[in-house]
This record gives structure tokens, sequence and C-alpha cells, in this order.
């Protein structure tokens, strides 16, 4: 690798000389406000004396046999000065812009911007990415109104052009100061890893997303031509799949795959180890991967099957189902794959929408969903691998597997759903789901209060002595709201008023005002009744499912460590399962020790991290309480099955282990006691 500071205007100079984006990079997306900066730099620089203004670096390496240069590193900054040139060009010809020298714009034109003397058809110097490049060739070549104007490129570029006319410089005295631009050139050798060299820039700051650092991941190392064919074939499909967002979608994606959740900000480094750890080549994982995609964008838009299906689909997607995508995926690849039918399918959705409606309605978190629906897939089909000839379906499986799940990932019951169904302030959730509040105010739709949240006088009489009281308790409930089309001018107004008025509770078309029309008065006995009414609505909208569904005897009780809900207090362990291979134990402890020194094996540099800096219950230190590892290297082994449960969900989070590879075995003389 060599480096030198040198004028941009000079990486740009000589023939035969072409400037390549790979197709792995990410699209041209400076804003205007970075094109501000620059210009604004400009204008200072050419009022200053100083010599030089420094631009970044730009990291490249050469084509075998060619003077053509991969850009590795600073598109952004060649590319915008390209347009900034090729604005000059322009407003020059146009005649808006004067110039001392005559030949200045045409030695711009043929030294900086194109090579006459290139074999290719395209004698561009700049080879954007394929979208980039047609609005870029469009700017030096093809009159105004041929411009695509959606382009990053072109508002960049009318940017520049409205700022050249308005500047008050010559075209000589703009082209004098960006010879001053200086960039430090690092020229990569044949022997250097271009991807190495990228993690390096990247871990400094450079503004990509995970997604950028993924695409170039899978695509920098290939051939030219293999990038082109996989980024044509998989990776920019994936793109258009997920709305430009592939971030998330890997994100789910490897959920999907691992059974665990990463952060958004990490899924590049997550991805890059699972990729590693599969060993198949990039096209196969991108065909995986394109595959999925296909299936989330038909998740995503609700248009996964039949009109029927994509209903129901499209309830789902208004409670905040992102965070059921990883399920999602896995189960339609699945169904498509046996051959479920839609009836089984749409029971399955059924199903899941009823474990979510009861949720919200008893006020249950949403993100103790994630690792539910992270792994619900695969609880199935474990069940239904193991159940031998006789398989159960699908839903009775699923249906068997949300009902056993307790504490904050539970399924609630009737019960559970009635005595919270009273209280719910409802209003508030519909403040909460942006995406509800907008597809009704789109159809000039909104939320009323028939009681009104601020109250007259003759609203206080109407309600009685216990006014306050009322008014609190049912405001923001189910009881008290409806859907109305003329929420302003309904105010304060009475109830009879609010009824009885032009295009009123009388004239609503909404079957949730038809018990609403027959009512006299609105008091604390209306609001019972429609309580119970609706309530008896919800019920049966969204029944507690059953199953008859009953796993195998086993010999042994078992769970994994990813089993929040899992209660592990009072068992007694006979074995456990690490990366699939069984080992047999008799107390905690052993078991304890026994995986710390399998994680020592595989992550020995992580665990030496954490005994360093006293992390998770590891030391450097010995103590009496503490069981030696290795040399320099102890855990905390005397306390409670909860603790020593703590300490392994925190050395899996570390050693970036999913916690579902490790599951335990326990006997079945259970004799309900902790251990230690």
């Amino acid at each position: 690798m060599k480096g030198d500071a040198q004028p941009l205007i000079k990486f740009f100079d000589g023939s035969d000389k072409r400037f390549i984006i790979p197709l792995y990079q990410r699209n041209y997306d400076w804003k205007e406000e970075n094109c501000e900066q620059l210009f604004q730099d400009l204008m200072k620089l050419h009022n200053s004396d100083r010599r030089s203004h420094f631009f970044g670096s730009i990291v490249s390496s050469i084509q075998s046999g060619t003077e053509d240069r991969f850009i590795i590193d600073g598109q952004q900054r060649i590319t915008t000065v390209s347009l900034l040139l090729i604005a000059m060009v322009n407003a020059k010809k146009e005649g808006l812009i004067e110039a001392t020298d005559a030949k200045l714009v045409e030695k711009i034109f043929k030294r900086y911007l194109v090579d006459e003397y290139q074999e290719d058809e395209r004698k561009v110097k700049l080879k954007p990415i394929k979208k980039d490049m047609q609005a870029f060739d469009a700017l030096l070549y093809k009159p105004k109104e041929q411009y695509i104007k959606e382009s990053n490129v072109t508002r960049n570029y009318d940017f520049f052009y409205d700022k050249i006319l308005h500047c008050g410089l010559t075209i000589d005295e703009l082209f004098e100061t960006i010879k001053k631009l200086e960039v430090i050139n690092i020229r990569l050798d044949e022997d250097d890893d271009p991807q190495l060299i990228f993690e390096s820039l990247n871990s400094t700051g450079l503004d990509l997303s995970e997604a950028d650092k993924i695409r170039n991941y899978l695509l920098m190392s290939l051939a030219p031509v293999e990038q082109d064919d996989l980024y044509t074939r998989f990776w920019n499909p994936i793109e258009e799949f997920t709305k430009y967002d592939p971030s998330s979608f890997v994100r789910d994606y490897l959920t999907m795959k691992q059974g665990k959740i990463g952060r958004i900000d990490k899924i590049y480094f997550i991805f890059k180890e699972y990729a590693e750890n599969i060993n198949i080549d990039r096209a196969t994982l991108l065909e995986d991967m394109h595959h999925y995609a296909k299936i989330y964008s038909q998740v995503d838009s609700a248009t996964i099957g039949t009109d029927k299906l994509n209903r129901k689909l499209n309830q789902l997607r208004t409670l905040d189902s992102t965070i059921a995508y990883p399920f999602f995926m896995a189960f339609f690849d699945y169904a498509s794959k046996v051959g479920l039918v839609e009836n089984e399918i749409y029971r399955v959705l059924d199903v899941i929408e009823a474990y979510w409606a009861r949720r919200i309605i008893c006020n249950l978190p949403s993100n103790a969903l994630n690792k539910v629906f992270a792994t619900l897939h695969r609880d199935v089909l474990n069940h239904v691998n193991k159940a031998g000839d006789d398989t159960p379906s699908y839903i009775d499986v699923l249906t068997y597997v949300l009902l056993k799940k307790g504490r904050s990932s539970v399924f609630p019951s009737d019960e559970e759903v009635r005595g919270d169904f009273k209280t719910r302030q409802v209003y508030k959730i519909n403040n909460e789901r942006h995406d509800v509040v907008k597809e009704l105010t789109e159809k000039n739709i909104t939320i009323e209060h028939i009681m009104p949240q601020t109250l007259s006088d003759k609203w206080k009489t109407a309600l009685g002595e216990d006014w306050e009281r009322i008014h609190e308790q049912y405001l923001h409930t189910m009881a008290n709201l409806t859907l109305t089309g003329y929420n302003s001018q309904y105010s304060n107004l009475t109830f009879v008023e609010k009824r009885d008025m032009e295009k009123g509770f009388k004239d609503s078309a909404f079957r949730l005002n038809n018990s609403v029309k027959s009512c006299e008065q609105w008091t604390e006995t209306e609001l019972k009744a429609r309580q119970k009414e609706l309530q008896d609505v919800f019920m049966r909208l969204w029944p507690m499912p059953t199953t008859t569904f009953e796993p195998l005897r086993r010999e042994a009780e078992s769970a994994s460590l990813d089993d929040e809900d899992y209660e592990f207090t009072g068992k007694k362990l006979q074995a456990y399962i690490l990366h699939g291979v069984r080992y047999t134990v008799n107390t905690w402890k052993e078991m304890l020790i026994q995986v710390c020194g399998h994680i020592l094996l595989e992550k020995r540099s992580t665990i030496e991290w954490l005994c360093a800096n006293e992390k998770c219950s590891f030391s450097a230190t010995p103590e009496e309480w503490r069981r030696e590892l290795a040399p320099g290297m102890y855990v905390w082994t005397d306390n409670s099955t909860a603790t020593k449960i703590n300490i392994l969900h925190g050395l899996f989070e570390e050693c970036n282990i999913p916690a579902s590879e490790l599951v335990f075995e326990f006997r079945s003389d259970q004799e309900g006691e902790d251990e230690e």
C-alpha cells in the first residue's frame, strides 16, 4: 500500500484512466448540506492566502493491466467534485458565466471528465454504479429536459449550477480554487486485502449503513464480472424488496436463522460471523437472502396469498407486527414447501392476532414478543419433528406452544382479558399506534370521546354527583370511544346534541355506534352496558384458542438457556446439551464449570477480557467462592441456580453465542428446592 498527498485535480488527470465505483458500494448520497459545506470552504479558500485545503483520503486499487482505479473509499468526494466541474462546463457553454481562458472549459471537459481515446463506447472517466451512472451521463450529454430529476446526482448538480451563477467568480477563479483541494491518495498493492482496509476505514467513522457494509463484505472480494452478476441477480432485488432498508431485513433474517436478536447497529459484524461460520459460497448465501427478502416484502405489503389471507395479514400489520417478521418469513417459507392449505395458514394468523390483541388489552409489553417470535417457528417444528408417525397439525402445535408461555410472554386468559378490558386506556394505545391513526386520518375518520375530555356544566349535571370519578374511570376506555368523521363539530356538546345533530350518532354508518343511537343519556349505566357489549365482541373476534396436542412423554423435561419464561430454580440437572453434544452432570455447579471450559476453548480471548475486567462474575483473582478455569481465570460458582443462569446469559452474550445452543435436561424426581 502506497500513499501520498496530492491535489485532487491531479488524481483526475491522465489519459487511459477511469475511476470505477464498484457495485458493492452504496449509491451516491451526499446531501445538499454536504455540498453547501464544500462550496463555503471553496469560497473561504478563494478569499484567503492558503495554498491548499485537505479534502480527505481516496483509497483505490488498480485493475491489473490497466490504469483503471477501483474506488474503495472516496467515491462521494470524487463524484461531488465531478458534478461541480460539469456544472462549470455547462454554465460556460450556455454563456451564463465568464472565463478569461477561452480554452479552460474544453480543458476541464477533456482532461478531467472524459477520455477521448478510451476504446469503450462510454468515454466518461467516472463510472458510478448503474442508476447513478444514467443520471451522471445525462448531465454531460443530454438536454436539461432529459435530466433524471429524482436522482441525488442531478439534485446536487443543480445546487452547484445555481451556486456557480451567483458566487461572483469566473470559471478561472473557481477552477484555481478547486486546484487547492488536496487529498491523500492511497493505492493498494495486489497483496493488500481491500476488505480489511475497508473495515479499518469504517471503524474510524465512515458514514455507511450496516447494509452498506454487508453488501461490501459479500461482493468486494469477488471478480468484477461475478460482482456484477450477484449484484444484479440478488443484492439489487433485495434492496427493492426491502424498500431500500436492507439493514432491518438482515437483522430479521439473522434472527430467523439464529434464534437470537442482534442490535441493529452491530448487524454487520453479526452477519459477518454468521457468514463465516456457515461456510457457504457468496452466491448461495445471497440466493437464500433473496428468497427470504421476497417473503419479507410480501408480508410487509400484505400480498402473500389470497385476498382472505392478505386481509388477515393486513390486520396484523396494524399491531406493530414487524416484531413477528422473523416468524412470518420462516412460517410462510415452510407453508409453501410442505403445502399447508389456506385454511390452516389463516388459522395460524388468527391465533397470532388473538395472542397479540389480548396482550394489548392486558397492557403487556410488546418488546417481550421479540424473543417469542425469534424462536416460535423453531419451537413448533421441534414438537412436530418429535411426534413420530402421528404428525400433529402445525396450528395445534403452535397453539400449544403459545398457551404454555408464561410471565412476560403469557397468552392472557379470558378472565384476565375481562378484568383488564374495563380499565384499559384504549385511547392512549391509539395515540401510540401512529400507523393506525394515520390510516384513519387519511379516510377523514377520527376517534371520538362520547363523554368529552373537558366536561361542561351540563355534562357534570347529567353524570350526577359522582361525575369526577366517572369521568376519570371511563374517559379513555373502550366504552366511551367511537369513530366519527365529524370530530371537530362534536366538541363537548351534550350527549343528545351529539346524537341528534346533522350527521351525528343517529346518522352514523359505523356499527360501533348502533347501540349509542338508542340511548337517551350517557351516564355510568350506559357506559357499563356498552363496556359489556364491546367486551363480548372482543371475545368473539379474538377467542382463547384450544388445542388437543400433547407432546410425547420424554424421559426428562428440558429447557434451553434462551427460555426466559422457564423457572430453573428447584430443578435438578441430569445433563446439558451444548452445540448438539450431550454431557452428563449431577449439579448446576458442575455444569457451569464444564460449560465455561467448553467456551474457553472457543472464545479464550473473550473470557480473558471478562476476567481482566471483572465482568459477568469472572475474575483474574482467586477466591474460595470461585473456581479456576485456567491460570489467571476464575468464575464465581458458590451461588444460586438463578445466578448461574445469569452468568451463562452474560457469557453467551459477550461471546455472541445463541443462548439456544445450551439445553438443560432435568431429572424427573424433583424435590422442589434449590441446590445451593
